[in-house]
């Protein structure tokens, strides 16, 4: 992320929008006194936003921003939040702007937001804000280390960076407490294990943060290899793969059309035989927000109880 600065400038643009249209209306100002508002930030798609010093209204376009928001204790400031964002308890007091891919535009305009962030990409839709002259930001991490760091990023968009780099060192702190526990696994224990998002079965690939989060748990993700987010694989090859453990999340399996045990076939594979198929909350498990720390430690106590005792 770049540097805030202040930039001096003889020309400044301020964009008022309102009822759905943008006017741009342009003041010379003296190259001395007056700059430019805010600075340009990177994003995670290499895209340069100019965002404000200190964003008074904050829209989140994900779960994982919003609890983030909240961490930072900035949520006095977070005026629209997405149908999904259930967490904490709180945030139903918020004013909902619909989905990051059917976000209502008028319920955005009236919110009149100066800084939105998202953790997805959705071109239709950032094109959409983006032609209304809102300031939206993309942040996307593909590891816990990323997760982590992004957090600090989102601090710094809002104004907070030293609570930012305060949760950074305690999910760091908390990281590193576990892996040093995996760290001291012996290879002949080791577990090979997938991680089931639907009943395709759609599974965790070599690009999804879970698969960081499978390596720093101690355990080898038979789907690393394809380097896919969420690839969808045949029943056979979890079959041969013979995995020791299968995480589900605990959201999609209630609409299963069956079990994982009832599957054909399943029934010689060591995570039915030993009964070591685990429903994980999706929530916590598949938001980049700060209680990813949490589902490491869940899932790590998941594949080897014995660390913990």
């Amino acid at each position: 992320m770049e540097k805030k600065s202040k930039i001096i400038a003889a020309i400044v643009i301020i964009v008022i929008v309102g009822g759905g249209t943008s006017l741009g209306i342009f003041m010379v100002l003296n190259a001395q006194s007056e700059s430019l508002t805010g600075y340009l930030f990177t994003d995670s798609k290499g895209r340069q936003v100019r965002v404000p010093d200190h964003p008074e209204r904050i829209i989140s376009m994900a779960p994982s921003v919003t609890e983030t928001l909240y961490e930072l204790e900035v949520d006095d400031r977070l005026v629209g939040v997405t149908d999904f964002c259930n967490y904490p308890v709180n945030v139903s007091s918020k004013t909902s702007i619909g989905g990051f891919s059917t976000p209502n535009m008028e319920i955005i305009v009236s919110l009149n937001p100066d800084l939105i962030i998202s953790a997805a990409w959705n071109e239709e839709s950032v094109a959409l804000l983006e032609d209304k002259g809102f300031a939206i930001v993309i942040i996307l991490a593909e590891t816990l280390e990323e997760i982590i760091f992004n957090i600090g990023v989102i601090g710094n968009l809002t104004d907070a960076e030293t609570k930012g780099a305060e949760i950074i060192n305690t999910l760091t702190t908390k990281m590193e407490s576990i892996t040093n526990k995996t760290s001291t696994l012996n290879e002949n224990v080791t577990v090979d294990c997938y991680f089931e998002i639907w009943e395709t079965p759609r599974v965790a690939g070599g690009a999804s943060f879970i698969d960081d989060m499978i390596t720093k748990a101690g355990a080898i993700n038979l789907f690393s290899d394809l380097l896919l987010e969420w690839p969808t694989v045949q029943h056979e090859w979890i079959i041969g793969s013979d995995p020791d453990v299968i995480f589900i999340t605990e959201h999609s399996a209630p609409y299963y059309s069956q079990d994982i045990y009832s599957r054909t076939g399943y029934d010689v594979v060591n995570a039915c035989i030993n009964a070591r198929v685990y429903s994980c909350l999706d929530d916590i498990y598949l938001r980049t927000g700060p209680r990813i720390i949490m589902a490491l430690e869940n899932m790590t106590r998941y594949l080897y109880p014995f660390l913990f005792t």
